[in-house]
């Protein structure tokens, strides 16, 4: 693991705080962006297909805003398409275990499809708390705020515009972006409101 992980010390550099799994991983994440002089390197989880276990992790690394953007909603699309699949594969062995089918099969694909929405909504409240604190410390353009965000969590670049037009109508930050259905665009400073 020593080449992958930065050396044969790694194991002293795990972040003592997480499971191992996810320390090793983090590592590696780590690892990669440094090692590649990548400005982002964000992974998702791969769960079993019939059990509650990771199977693997997809890492991604990209020196591009673009790039960060477009892992995001692939990964979206493709954990809800995951979700389904792994449904029909726990029914299918139930099946064969039991000897009996299920008639609601397309309702609980449909149901661990919407899970992940409400990850993405957990992801979303996460990201607002730390979008407050990060403002607090200074204002910064849109394009910024994106980037920080799809960085350190599970968002789509839409999910982070949803998150400022939220915070601007409960009068927490300034709309900058304009009234109506307008969201922000990347040259737009998102600042907190001054009270």
């Amino acid at each position: 693991m020593a080449p992958f992980l930065g050396g044969p010390d790694w194991p002293k550099r795990l972040d003592p705080d997480l499971p191992r799994g996810l320390a090793v991983e983090k590592l590696f994440r780590e690892t990669l962006k440094d090692t590649g002089d990548f400005e982002s390197v964000v992974s998702t989880k791969i769960d079993r297909a019939t059990t509650e276990r990771p199977h693997f992790f997809i890492v991604y690394g990209t020196k591009s805003p673009n790039g960060l953007k477009a892992f995001r909603e692939i990964e979206y699309r493709a954990l809800r398409e995951h979700e389904k699949n792994r449904a029909k594969a726990k029914e299918k062995n139930r099946e064969q275990k039991t000897g009996m089918g299920d008639l609601f099969t397309d309702h609980e694909a449909e149901l661990r499809e919407a899970t992940i929405s409400e990850i993405v909504e957990e992801q979303k409240s996460l990201a607002k708390t730390d979008l407050m604190v990060r403002l607090g410390q200074r204002s910064m353009p849109f394009s910024t705020v994106v980037v920080l965000l799809l960085q350190a969590y599970m968002l789509r670049e839409t999910n982070v515009k949803d998150i400022c037009r939220e915070l601007a109508k409960s009068g927490t930050i300034e709309n900058t972006w304009g009234g109506g259905n307008r969201k922000p665009q990347d040259e737009d400073m998102i600042r907190l409101k001054a009270h």
